[in-house]
């Protein structure tokens, strides 16, 4: 089953939610998410409150396009952007050297930020009508199995999110695997749709156990 575009109606209620600061649920690709402006800390503290996350893990950023992570990161390493070129959009998400001037709420208060592409068209719809990054974070209480379509998200949620877009994920489908990298050396801080085997970092996967989330 294939997710339709947002209406018009519904696209818009998001843009204005996000530009208020509110925040919305959306579907992916992977799993529901909840998202909000970066720049707006009234959201970043909604999502935190609502999802009982600690501060310290900070967010993914989805981007709409290369021009976007220019702005939030330095350029990629080699590595990197082998990475990028292989697997974007899609269900990877890298650890990046971040750009000065990002959110401590955002980065965790790390020099890095989690940034993801997605393949989803209707997040791509969403992403090139909001024209920034957007903050991305499963739609689901920390420890808990995210929600997969927006009658699950609605349920628990209720109108604490002023803005859920219709929709579904694919019911078995794993979060995004999240990669970091030291010296230039991808490590897999989350193992999830896009395996070590397809990173090419196989038959021994480099996991670090101190870096390992269950959600991000």
């Amino acid at each position: 089953m294939t997710n339709p575009m947002p209406s018009p109606h519904e696209l818009t209620h998001a843009l204005e939610t996000l530009h208020s600061g509110g925040i919305i649920a959306y579907p992916t690709e992977t799993v529901y998410g909840i998202g909000a402006d970066p720049f707006q800390p009234r959201g970043l503290d909604q999502i935190l409150r609502l999802k009982g996350r600690d501060a310290t893990k900070g967010f993914i950023l989805l981007i709409p396009n290369r021009r976007t992570l220019e702005t939030i990161v330095t350029p990629p390493s080699p590595r990197a952007e082998r990475l990028i070129q292989q697997f974007w959009p899609g269900p990877l998400t890298l650890v990046l050297p971040a750009q000065p001037g990002l959110p401590e709420q955002v980065t965790g208060g790390r020099t890095t930020v989690a940034v993801r592409h997605s393949s989803s068209q209707r997040v791509a719809t969403l992403l090139n009508a909001w024209g920034r990054p957007l903050v991305s974070t499963s739609a689901n209480p920390s420890g808990h199995p995210p929600f997969r379509n927006h009658l699950q998200v609605q349920d628990f949620f209720g109108s604490q999110i002023p803005c859920i877009m219709t929709g579904h994920c694919p019911t078995h489908t794993p979060p995004s695997t999240i990669v970091a990298f030291e010296n230039d050396q991808p490590v897999i801080v989350r193992q999830g749709a896009i395996t070590a085997v397809m990173l090419g970092i196989a038959p021994h996967p480099r996991i670090d156990p101190n870096k390992m989330e269950k959600e991000r």
